[in-house]
């Protein structure tokens, strides 16, 4: 063998530790990057020379240069990541929230609720101070404010959620490119299928694990295999990357698919292109890491005024708009029992009103031409129901139909229910238009009728004109009247003005009952109007309640209007059905939820004119008693679609300890996640991560290697340095 191989293996040995030492530097100098993982130079000896007396080798070389990682750890790693990422934005916003509703009674809305009640007492045992009057409006304003507040700030709080989700969404969507990117580079990369993108490797772990804390993604690995680095084992990946959520794919090797983010009543949601082009929501889909947190926070249902319905935030809306309902309710019910002359309520419901130059048009050409109507008029029978005069169902007459086709007009309909009422010998009844909408009133006077009703509108004619008093109550006490009513009843009273009861009529409010009498508003109307009703059982029947005043329900309003001259007043008593309270007779509250809470607005105006009394006497203060006493009685919050019988401070403590208990199991939750992830980590960086001491070790070794061949070449330079002189 010629001394020019000795001189070729020893420079074999000088550039492969020469690479060793490079590797090493690199290493040493990555010690404080925590997206590097360590590498390790492999050794591998060169081919022999065939020989006698045996082969005699050529050299080393480094044939690889590994990553030392473990994939199944990473994948522990990141998940862990993710879990944590979750946890700690959701507590974040949590404790946030907390402080807003503290669960200690001495501060916060609780404080405002005791003030409030603290103030009525005093109204109680001075109906008529002033003084105490204006301090009364005082405290309710201080509770209704609060409650509007609390509820800006958790819309506040969920414009942030909004906003951070974008945020998050874009910072996703560039780390989705920059893998599909990198695994398009990598791919060319290791082409040749011996070398290694390490570097490039590194930059898309980092970028998983980024991504995973935001979106939990799934992430799959083709061709794992575990290598032996020279004491080191390694377990990486060769083949296909895929990343998916909610089974949608994000990213194949290097295609890729963006996340979309569309508004959903000023809500972020977030959408992915199929490849049909269609968009799909995959909100739902998204439960884990930091975007999952802020959704599980704000809630990915909503009602039509852009508030979520489920998540925390959500919950603590419908929670918060139950409590303020519950209030407003409540008090509104038992302040409807102050009795005044006469009664007017607000709006209740917009009805929509026929032109009289549309009258004549088909009611077809309202809904789609004229936009009248408010839904379209379907051809069937309008049936009315008959009474008499002390209420009873005339079972003889009734039902009445009337065929509705929707190419009659309004006139036409008018014509044929008086025409169906006067073949049943039904004269001193009819249908007619009163300021453009649908009423059925006594030929006598034009007031609403007792006598008529409507039992199935088939043709959905009231629905269409949007006139829900006609309309069943069990369809529209949810979401036409401005509170829900109960099953129950109510009692109207009329007073003389020293505050004796003249009259009193108990009404029945059954939604469940298929006779509108009890089941529609025009049928409770009908109770207070019924004529022949002996109300004091005295055989006198021109001295009841139906004598005094007059019901009806027009333009959306209720009116309980007096029919004589007298110095009569009217009130409720016993309203087990919130009546009072759900149409607003006489309130108190004004509002429906913790939106638009706050103490009426004449009462602001003029504390003056809030009453302690329930008749018109004014050292009467039953009604501050009865509102006092309120604090200590259960009432129903309707709350995410469950009624809760609670008192109002026991409905207030719920959402607050369900908060505080929410927010510190959260908090265990990360902290024992932490600690997990600690270990996690500490085992991963022990493997991947850079080891100074061992570098070093390394370094020296490697550097002894470099010297020793080199030493070699000097030797072997020598050697044909003495040859070279034996020659000359």
């Amino acid at each position: 063998m010629a001394i020019s191989t000795s001189f070729s293996t020893a420079l074999t040995g000088l550039k492969a530790h020469q690479t060793a030492i490079d590797v090493t530097s690199n290493n040493i100098s990555n010690a404080s990057n925590p997206d590097y993982v360590r590498e390790r130079p492999v050794f591998s000896t060169l081919s022999s020379i065939n020989s006698i007396p045996g082969d005699i080798g050529t050299g080393v070389e480094v044939s690889s240069i590994y990553r030392i990682t473990d994939t199944f750890l990473f994948n522990r790693y990141t998940s862990t990541s993710a879990t944590y990422a979750n946890l700690d934005t959701q507590e974040q916003y949590l404790k946030e929230i907390a402080t807003y509703f503290p669960d200690v009674t001495d501060n916060g809305l609780y404080k405002d609720i005791e003030d409030f009640f603290n103030a009525w007492q005093t109204f109680a045992n001075n109906p008529n101070d002033g003084a105490v009057k204006v301090d009364l409006a005082a405290k309710t304003q201080a509770l209704t404010d609060n409650i509007k507040q609390l509820k800006t700030k958790l819309q506040d709080i969920q414009k942030n959620i909004n906003e951070e989700i974008n945020s998050r969404v874009d910072e996703a969507n560039n780390i989705i490119k920059q893998i599909a990117e990198l695994n398009k580079e990598i791919t060319a990369h290791e082409a040749n299928g011996e070398s290694k993108a390490n570097e490039l490797r590194d930059k898309r772990d980092s970028l998983e694990k980024r991504l995973k804390e935001l979106l939990d993604v799934k992430v799959y690995k083709n061709g794992v295999s575990t290598q032996d680095a020279q004491g080191a084992t390694t377990t990486d990946y060769s083949e296909d990357y895929q990343i998916s959520i909610g089974g949608y794919t994000l990213v194949s090797n290097s295609t890729y698919n963006e996340l979309n983010v569309d508004t959903l009543y000023k809500n972020s949601m977030i959408t992915l292109q199929k490849q049909d082009f269609s968009n799909v929501d995959i909100t739902k889909s998204i439960t884990g890491g930091e975007i999952g947190a802020l959704l599980n926070l704000r809630g990915t249902e909503f009602n039509n005024e852009g508030n979520p319905t489920n998540g925390t935030i959500g919950k603590l809306m419908t929670s918060l708009d139950a409590f303020a309902n519950g209030i407003i309710r409540s008090v509104n019910s038992l302040y409807s029992y102050s009795a005044q002359e006469s009664v007017e309520t607000d709006v209740i419901n917009t009805p929509n009103t026929i032109p009289t130059d549309l009258q004549n048009k088909p009611l077809s050409a309202l809904y789609s031409m004229y936009h009248v109507l408010s839904s379209p008029v379907r051809n069937g029978d309008l049936s009315l129901d008959v009474y008499d005069s002390k209420g009873n169902l005339d079972t003889a007459n009734s039902p009445i139909k009337i065929s509705i086709d929707e190419n009659d007009s309004i006139d036409d309909v008018i014509d044929n229910i008086n025409q169906a009422l006067n073949d049943k010998g039904i004269t001193d009844v009819k249908a007619t238009l009163i300021n453009g909408q649908l009423k059925f009133v006594n030929t006598s006077d034009n007031k609403e009728t007792s006598k008529v009703l409507v039992s199935d509108d088939g043709a959905q004619l009231f629905t269409a004109l949007n006139q829900i008093e006609y309309q069943p109550l069990s369809q529209v006490n949810t979401t036409k009247l401005p509170l829900p009513l109960k099953n129950g009843s109510f009692d109207i009273v009329v007073y003389n003005s020293d505050g004796n009861p003249l009259a009193t009529r108990t009404v029945t409010v059954n939604m469940d009952s298929k006779d509108p009498r009890y089941s529609t508003l025009e049928g409770i109307l009908a109770q207070i109007n019924t004529p022949s009703i002996d109300d004091n059982q005295d055989n006198n029947l021109n001295n009841d309640v139906d004598d005094y005043y007059q019901a009806q329900f027009l333009n959306g309003k209720l009116i309980l209007s007096k029919k004589t001259d007298e110095n009569t007043y009217i009130g409720l008593d016993n309203d087990t059905a919130d009546f009072g309270g759900a149409l607003g007779i006489n309130k108190f509250f004004d509002g429906t939820d913790a939106s638009n809470i706050e103490l009426k607005k004449e009462f602001q105006e003029d504390p003056s004119l809030i009453r302690a009394s329930k008749t018109p006497s004014s050292g009467d203060n039953t009604i501050a008693n009865s509102i006092l006493q309120l604090q200590y009685q259960n009432i129903n919050f309707y709350d995410n679609g469950l009624t809760k019988n609670n008192t109002i401070y026991e409905f207030y403590r719920g959402m607050t300890s369900d908060l505080a208990n929410q927010t510190q199991i959260v908090s265990n939750k990360k902290e024992s996640t932490q600690t997990l992830l600690t270990s996690i980590k500490n085992e991963y960086y022990g493997l991947s991560g850079v080891n100074i001491d061992e570098e070093l070790i390394n370094l020296e070794k490697f550097q002894r290697g470099y010297q020793a061949n080199a030493k070699v070449i000097t030797t072997i330079n020598q050697m044909l340095d003495a040859l070279f002189s034996i020659k000359q």
